[in-house]
C-alpha cells in the first residue's frame, strides 16, 4: 500500500509542478476514497501545489489539518509558506516580516523533520527538493553535495528576495546567518550576488564576491557566471566590463561550464544594443572552444544581434552562427520559418 501513497505523491508533485491545485486537491481526495492514507509527504506535496498558485488560504488551511493530526511543520512546510507569500496575488506589504518568521520558525525542527527522502522516492531518483518543486530542485542534481540541506527555507527565503530584487530582504537574511555563525552555501551566494546585481547594486554584488574569493570559499562556477550575467543588466559601460573581466578569470580557472550557463550568459550578452558585442562575442567563442552548443533561444538572440549590427554577409562568425541558427530552428519549430 505505501508504494500507491509514493505514487499518488508523484501525482500531487506533478500538480504542483504545472500550478494545477485544484486537481492536486482532487487527487487527494481519491486517495481517501480509496482508502490510501497520506503521509507526511502528501500533504506537504499538496501545501507546495498550493503555494505555487500563491493560494494562502489554502495553504494555512493544509497546515492546520497537520497541525490537529498532530503531524506538525518541518523545513519544507515552512518553505512552502514562503512561497505561498511570494506568488500570492496582490503583493502584500508584510512580505519581508513574513519570510523572516517562517525562517526563524523553521530552525525549531518537529518529530516530522526528515531530512532524506523516503526509500520509495530513492528507488526512482527523486529528491525530496524536486518532489516539493523547490528553488534548489535543478540545482541539487547537479551540486547536491554542496547544498547545506538545514537551510532549506533560508534557500527559498534568499532565493524570493532575489526574484524581488529585494536587497533589504537579502541583507537581513545574511544577517541572521551571521548571528548564527553560520556561513552561507553556494546556493545562497549565488543568490545574494543575483539580488543585488540584478537590483543595479553591481558594486555589491561585486565586493560579496571578491570576499568570498579572498576567503578561499568563492570557488564555484555558478559564482562567476552569476556575477558575470548579473554586472550586464542594464548594458552599462562598467557592467560590461566587469562581466568581461569575471568571464576571462572564469576561463582562466578552467571552470566548468554546461549548456544552461553557457547559454544563459550569450542570451543575456546579446541583448546588448550598443557597444561592440565584445562579451556576446567572447562567450560565443568560449562555448565553441568548450565544443559547448547553445540553446535555440540563445542562438537566436546572438544571431539577430549581428545582423543588426549590419556586419557583411560573408563575415566567418556571422556564417557560422547563421549556420547553426538554420540548423536548430527546423529541429524545435519544425520547417514553418519563424
Amino acid at each position: 500500500m505505501r508504494y500507491w501513497v509514493t505514487f499518488y505523491n508523484f501525482l500531487i508533485s506533478t500538480c504542483g509542478k504545472s500550478k494545477n491545485s485544484d486537481q492536486a486537491i482532487q487527487i487527494l481526495e481519491e486517495m481517501k476514497s480509496m482508502e490510501v492514507k497520506p503521509n507526511v509527504q502528501t500533504y506537504i506535496c499538496l501545501l507546495h501545489a498550493c503555494a505555487a498558485q500563491g493560494r494562502i488560504d489554502r495553504v494555512y488551511a493544509i497546515v492546520r489539518d497537520m497541525t490537529a493530526a498532530g503531524l506538525g511543520l518541518n523545513k519544507f512546510c515552512y518553505a512552502g509558506l514562503i512561497v505561498a507569500h511570494k506568488n500570492k496575488t496582490p503583493f502584500t506589504d508584510d512580505f519581508d516580516a513574513k519570510v523572516t518568521e517562517f525562517v526563524e520558525r523553521s530552525k525549531i525542527w518537529s518529530s516530522v523533520e526528515t531530512d532524506s527522502a523516503n526509500a520509495e522516492n530513492v528507488m526512482v531518483g527523486v529528491t525530496d527538493e524536486e518532489l516539493y518543486n523547490l528553488p534548489t530542485a535543478e540545482y541539487v542534481n547537479r551540486r547536491g553535495g554542496f547544498l547545506n540541506r538545514a537551510f532549506t527555507a533560508y534557500h527559498t527565503a534568499f532565493n524570493a528576495a532575489a526574484d524581488f530584487k529585494n536587497v533589504k530582504l537579502t541583507d537581513t537574511l545574511l544577517e541572521m546567518l551571521s548571528k548564527e555563525k553560520k556561513t552561507p552555501d553556494i546556493y545562497i551566494v549565488t543568490q545574494v550576488i543575483r539580488c543585488y546585481c540584478h537590483a543595479g547594486e553591481i558594486d555589491r554584488g561585486l565586493q560579496y564576491f571578491e570576499e568570498f574569493i579572498n576567503l578561499g570559499k568563492g570557488n564555484a562556477a555558478e559564482h562567476f557566471v552569476t556575477l558575470a550575467e548579473g554586472a550586464m543588466v542594464g548594458y552599462t559601460e562598467k557592467g560590461m566590463q566587469i562581466s568581461q573581466d569575471i568571464l576571462v578569470r572564469m576561463n582562466e580557472r578552467n571552470f566548468f561550464m554546461n549548456v544552461k550557463m553557457g547559454s544563459e550568459l550569450l542570451l543575456r550578452a546579446s541583448g546588448e544594443k550598443t557597444g561592440g558585442y565584445t562579451n556576446a562575442n567572447y562567450i560565443w567563442d568560449l562555448m565553441r572552444a568548450r565544443n559547448i552548443k547553445p540553446t535555440l533561444p540563445a542562438v537566436e538572440a546572438y544571431y539577430q544581434g549581428l545582423k543588426d549590427r549590419q556586419i557583411p554577409q560573408d563575415d566567418p562568425r556571422l556564417v557560422l552562427v547563421t549556420q547553426m541558427y538554420d540548423s536548430l530552428r527546423p529541429r524545435f519549430r519544425g520547417s514553418v520559418n519563424v
